[in-house]
């Protein structure tokens, strides 16, 4: 008989028993949480149909995804994402609004030595209805409630926007991949040869030098006044109106204006929590109204996880 090997797949995540005890508790504390502010937890089901996620206007990696053969010959995926059948569930439905959480694991391909795991522990809410202001002040609220239920120290809030971003692509002027790129990695002298090869002068250019050392909404401003672009000077618009502070109790809230969406349906605000000694977001979310609409569905769309994984591990460090 062919020896046994007891060594775990490279794909698979495992967790110490006083880990797992951990997330039990902070699991239910999230779970308290968010039946105290009236969301639903929902089951989605592990399998989908790949269409689901391939069909979508979405950004959706299909080599990232654990694809399999039904009985029927159907091509069908393990979870890749909570987001996407919540929101095909609700425009489905004839509700107007909802408010929905979940737990459960995501399955995609990364590289390891990208510090990512191939099965990672989601918690999450999704809230579905609400206009952009609104919307964005209950789950930011949330967020901030959420931190407070994990205890843990020294965590910052990083606030972007998903359509300053893509204005700032389109007016990149030159190759959109490589600026993302630049962006992701924030390289100031990868930016500095960027805006020289494609001859940026002006507002553009200082624009753009500035992406990645600029941390407040008043500078911000001034510098894409100088542009006079309107979409730029809209998308910032929507961060002002949330009135947040620079601190709570807490938090600190830091302005990423070189922030890349984590997710492509990201079409507002987007944020990004961590935590001191984990290098990955603690929690991370946006708005993604445009996602609703392929479904159907105009409305307001907006939600978070929580990676529970690297929760666990800030804790530890604490």
């Amino acid at each position: 008989m062919k020896k046994m090997n007891y060594l775990l797949p490279e794909e698979s995540g495992e967790m110490t028993l006083s880990g797992i005890t951990t997330l039990r508790k902070i699991e239910q504390k999230l779970r308290n949480l968010f039946e105290s502010q009236n969301y639903q937890e929902v089951m989605p089901p592990n399998f989908e149909y790949v269409e689901l996620y391939t069909g979508l206007d979405a950004g959706f990696e299909q080599e990232k995804m654990f694809q399999f053969i039904n009985h029927e010959g159907k091509s069908i995926a393990l979870r890749y994402d909570f987001t996407v059948p919540l929101a095909r569930n609700f425009a489905l439905s004839e509700l107007t609004e909802a408010r929905y959480s979940y737990f459960g694991k995501v399955f995609r391909k990364e590289k390891r030595h990208k510090g990512r795991r191939t099965e990672s522990y989601q918690v999450g809410t999704e809230l579905l209805g609400l206009s952009e202001v609104t919307g964005d002040q209950e789950i930011l609220g949330l967020t901030f409630m959420s931190l407070e239920a994990l205890t843990l120290k020294n965590t910052i809030v990083e606030i972007g926007s998903a359509a300053f971003y893509k204005r700032l692509c389109e007016l990149s002027g030159g190759d959109a991949q490589l600026f993302s790129e630049l962006l992701e990695k924030k390289s100031l002298s990868g930016m500095k040869a960027f805006v020289d090869k494609y001859e940026m002068t002006g507002a553009p250019r200082d624009l753009l030098l500035a992406l990645m050392t600029t941390t407040d909404l008043p500078t911000m401003k001034k510098l894409v006044l100088a542009t006079g672009d309107e979409k730029l000077s809209q998308a910032l618009e929507m961060l002002e109106a949330l009135n947040l502070p620079d601190k709570t109790a807490i938090c600190q809230i830091h302005y990423d204006f070189a922030m890349v969406p984590a997710m492509g349906y990201y079409t507002g605000l987007m944020f990004q929590v961590y935590v001191e000694g984990v290098a990955q977001a603690i929690i991370s979310g946006g708005r993604y109204d445009k996602l609703l609409k392929q479904f159907g569905k105009t409305t307001g769309s907006i939600g978070f996880c929580v990676h529970m994984d690297n929760v666990v591990k800030g804790l530890n460090n604490d």
